[in-house]
């Protein structure tokens, strides 16, 4: 299993899964496979979206202090359909996320975990556990200024493996989510320190100051001295 869908059902709807159907209430939230298919009277009324594998082991990180400390889940089997209640308040919060996918993700998790624990604990768990180790290398080389060529090199993998791995784990190249990866790290280091703007691009894995502030500009619609200017 590559990805995980979430759907929020705003009205009624339905999901179909091999041969399996299953009827969905207004204000669900579920869990389901990639290549399940939603239905619903008007496709204005549910909102879905993708966590590849790669994502969810990025997720663990910012949602450890809510998991269960199981220390092994040898086997996670996704249930066809996984419903959790969400308040019509609650709705109105997550479509205002909609165009955020990683603070969407969190905010659902959070409220996952609070609502069934030992469930979502155990599926985080086991794919922090089976996550590939190209994946883990990476997320702990990402600062390093190297082109994917370098890290393929390292891997001892050609760059269309590696970007294989990528869609496949995380839907995306491998150089979109160094990209990503690196503006993310970056705009946390320029909300929560004090380090020059410069030292903050090559500490996030910028070689160049000027590309560093173009790509956060297009990424985040501002520039970087903006940002840090909120911080203070």
């Amino acid at each position: 299993m590559s990805a995980i869908q979430i759907v929020l059902f705003k009205e009624p709807g339905v999901i179909r899964y091999q041969n399996e159907v299953s009827n969905v209430a207004a204000n669900q939230l579920v869990m389901t496979s990639e290549d399940a298919m939603v239905s619903a009277v008007s496709r204005e009324n549910w909102i879905n979206l993708f966590c590849y594998s790669g994502e969810l082991h990025s997720l663990y990180n910012e949602v450890v202090d809510l998991i269960s400390q199981e220390k092994e889940v040898k086997f996670f089997k996704l249930d066809f359909t996984k419903t959790i209640p969400v308040a019509s308040q609650l709705v109105k919060v997550i479509e205002q996320l909609s165009n955020n996918k990683n603070m969407m993700m969190k905010f659902i998790f959070i409220y996952c975990l609070s609502m069934d624990k030992e469930y979502f604990s155990k599926m985080l768990i086991y794919y922090l556990a089976h996550n590939d180790k190209v994946l883990s290398y990476l997320e702990e080389h990402f600062m390093n200024p190297w082109p994917v060529t370098q890290f393929a090199e390292d891997l001892d993998v050609d760059v269309k493996k590696l970007n294989f791995l990528f869609y496949k784990n995380y839907g995306v190249s491998a150089k979109k989510w160094l990209l990503e990866r690196r503006l993310s790290y970056a705009r946390k280091q320029l909300l929560i320190t004090s380090k020059k703007i410069a030292d903050i691009a090559l500490d996030s894995g910028f070689s160049n100051h000027a590309h560093f502030t173009d790509a956060f500009k297009k990424r985040y619609m501002c520039c970087p001295t903006v940002v840090r200017a909120t911080s203070l």
